[in-house]
């Protein structure tokens, strides 16, 4: 074999060679899309979980803590007529539903969940601040969380008021 013909041949091998590595490539970038992909599903499923945990327990509060249910339905009905204990306990209600209004805005900032979820995760919070208590209450706190989403309940309690003044109460109506 002449020296011609081998470096024929080294040619094609290595012609072949950056071929296969350009496949390879490809293949690694596109699992590594697919795979990226499911990490961002995973983490907003994990946001989403946290969330709702956090509903449930303080849903559970509210069924254990019989004053903090019986309160929760004073404030659904628009009483404003609350003792100074049931104003504390008001004031601490509010303070975690607005928390937790806060952190799923903060997630629907950051991509971890869209804004159906966020509006469903708000839904325990537009409820209390609904009520003329609540109102008042986020009126007072709002200053104390980002501009942003003090704008977007702002937004959702003035369009509530622009349709019929009516919330969606903490709880389901009883028959």
């Amino acid at each position: 074999m002449n020296r011609e013909k081998l470096k024929d041949i080294i040619e094609g091998v290595g012609f072949f060679a950056v071929i296969a590595s350009l496949i390879f490539v490809g293949i690694e970038t596109r699992n590594s899309a697919i795979q990226a992909e499911l990490n961002t599903e995973a983490i907003e499923m994990a946001a989403y979980q946290e969330l709702i945990t956090s509903i449930n327990d303080q849903n559970a509060l509210a069924l254990q803590v019989p004053e903090l249910r019986t309160l929760s339905i004073r404030l659904e009905e628009g009483k404003t007529d609350l003792t100074p204990a049931e104003q504390d306990i008001a004031s601490y209600w509010l303070w975690m539903r607005i928390r937790h209004g806060d952190m799923a805005f903060f997630q629907y900032q950051r991509g971890a969940i869209d804004e159906s979820r966020l509006r469903s995760t708000l839904a325990p919070l537009i409820g209390l601040a609904s009520s003329p208590y609540g109102r008042q209450q986020w009126e007072y706190r709002k200053k104390n969380f980002v501009f942003e989403f003090q704008q977007y309940v702002d937004a959702i309690l003035e369009g509530l008021e622009a349709e019929d003044g009516q919330y969606l109460p903490f709880s389901a109506p009883v028959n």
